[in-house]
């Protein structure tokens, strides 16, 4: 059926080129360039319409939006000096003693900053709530009943804040995780926010999109409200990227230049430096199995900022005492595969996750994984990984064991097996499910309507 569906601008760019918003623009580029699409696609902005009401937005036709604003924004040309070489100048400069009063000192210059910009914001929206006819007539704008559907791909959405279940759209949401109500990440964990904005969605949706059955109980279970407006579409990784990887002198002259020794085997951990990444995990786990098997060489090659976590470089420092460790910044994608092409295991003991794509991205780089067997890794990665407990440090241990013994001819077998069950998991698909559920809703409450 032909109709329209609004996606929000928000959801569509990001500052880092992964997590939800990646994930969002690639099943709306899909949906976009899709010969079966039969919607009109537009891309709104969340910002209030000047003397409108708030269910009033500037829209472009969803086409137009994508070609003029990339998926990663670029850096603020004002702030060219980056904060990351300050905290490394301060930490070199000041002992430990002083850290707790300059983190006070910052909350205090962040929260005077915040409130100076209400502030501000307030005496614009003052300035501004006057001549509406100032407004260029070329902008567009479309009111919420107008739409026939809007996804909101992130509970954050400002959208949720609206009586949307009253209005004539139908409003689809999406739920990634429950990490904040399992997992506790430190003193800037915010779980009450993220509460209120899942309560609010899980209230008001008329349908939640989860990205795997774990998902999907974690919220039945913590937002009741939910229960019987779910599906379950799993996500899909960049296959392309991942399967691109450098020439074998490239990559032995890659992995020198970043300190690897290329004839020891390493085990690779990609991502976001968190604690429920137990970076801690793999660390005690790899001074384990030296303990263990003192005469096998390895290595430990981490990808990924480490930004203020004290105790993980406590625990890297402890561990190269044993082995060598090397702690790398974010890497290119084309290095990225590379490194997992090469390592004798991708290792990736998660607390805690909505879905897991860094594991199928290991897979497609045909690398073996090791991974949590908690939460939706034993439903994404099926039997083509290696599970273990990350709370217990032998458990991973012995997984990384494994991967070093591992016969040639049970390696080549595993690795051929898991590229093809990773090759299943497509952007495409998952943009194609999401219509398709779209489209049954929509018709549903259509013939719901009539009767």
């Amino acid at each position: 059926m032909t109709g329209k569906i609004g996606f929000f601008k928000s959801n569509l760019q990001d500052t880092f080129p992964r997590g939800a918003r990646r994930a969002a623009r690639a099943i709306v580029e899909i949906v976009n360039t899709s010969p079966k699409n039969t919607q009109a696609l537009i891309c709104l902005d969340e910002k209030k319409i000047p003397n409108s009401r708030p269910t009033s937005f500037f829209f472009d036709p969803l086409n137009d939006w994508l070609k003029n604003n990339p998926l990663t924004q670029t850096a603020n040309p004002n702030y060219s000096f980056p904060l990351s070489v300050i905290k490394k100048i301060a930490r070199l400069c000041l002992p430990p003693i002083f850290y707790p009063l300059i983190k006070a000192i910052v909350n205090f210059g962040r929260k005077s900053l915040i409130k100076l910009k209400n502030f501000l914001s307030k005496i614009t929206k003052k300035i501004a709530a006057e001549p509406f006819a100032e407004i260029e007539l070329s902008q567009k704008i479309i009111a919420l009943c107008e739409l026939d559907a809007f996804v909101a791909f992130e509970p954050f959405n400002e959208i949720w804040k609206l009586p949307v279940e009253n209005n004539k759209a139908l409003a689809i949401g999406w739920f990634y995780d429950a990490v904040p109500k399992r997992i506790h990440e430190g003193e800037h964990w915010r779980p009450d926010l993220f509460d209120g904005s899942v309560s609010i969605m899980a209230l008001r949706a008329g349908h939640i999109f989860c990205d795997s059955k774990s998902a999907e109980s974690d919220l039945h279970y913590f937002f009741p409200a939910s229960v019987g407006k779910t599906s379950v579409i799993h996500l899909g990784h960049d296959i392309e990227r991942f399967e691109k990887r450098l020439s074998d002198s490239d990559a032995t002259k890659m992995l020198r230049d970043a300190g690897v020794d290329p004839a020891i085997p390493y085990f690779l951990f990609v991502g976001t430096v968190e604690p429920r990444k137990n970076i801690t995990g793999i660390l005690l786990a790899a001074q384990k199995l030296k303990q263990i098997k003192s005469n096998v060489s390895f290595q430990i090659v981490l990808i990924g900022q480490i930004p203020g976590q004290h105790d993980i470089r406590r625990v890297i420092k402890q561990t190269n005492e044993l082995l060598p460790v090397h702690a790398l910044e974010y890497l290119p994608d084309n290095q990225i595969s590379t490194f997992m092409n090469h390592a004798n295991g991708f290792v990736f003991p998660s607390k805690w996750e909505g879905f897991g794509i860094p594991n199928l991205e290991a897979m497609t780089s045909e690398t073996l994984v090791i991974t949590s067997e908690l939460g939706p890794m034993p439903e994404v990665c099926g039997e083509h990984a290696l599970y273990c407990d990350p709370y217990d440090h032998t458990s991973i241990a012995m997984q990384m064991l494994r991967c070093l013994e591992m016969p040639a001819e049970e390696r080549i077998e595993r690795l051929k097996a898991a590229k093809l069950h990773a090759s299943k998991f497509t952007w495409k698909k998952t943009a194609e499910e999401m219509m398709a559920t779209i489209n049954q809703l929509l018709e549903a409450r259509k013939e719901s309507s009539k009767s």
